[in-house]
């Protein structure tokens, strides 16, 4: 379970009840969500990008600039 504010702010993060460095705003339709965490030895960065399709069927989060570059999950609506 993932719990934050949308408004910029950097605390109050969740991540499985624990805290952890995020933040997360809208750019317009799209939900951009940064969040650092600590692996031994480093700390990896996320920045999860979530849009939703105009017709609401197909959910998109894509990494562009992290440590997991390149990556995209895509759920689509089954009706």
């Amino acid at each position: 379970m993932f719990q934050c504010r949308t408004d910029g702010q950097q605390d109050g993060c969740l991540l499985n009840g624990k805290p952890i460095r995020c933040r997360a705003r809208w750019d317009g339709k799209e939900l951009i969500i940064e969040s650092w965490l600590r692996s031994c030895p480093r700390e990896m960065y996320f920045q999860d990008h979530w849009s939703l399709s105009p017709e609401g069927k197909r959910l998109a989060m894509e990494h562009r600039d992290d440590d997991l570059a390149g990556q995209i999950t895509v759920f689509e609506r089954v009706e």
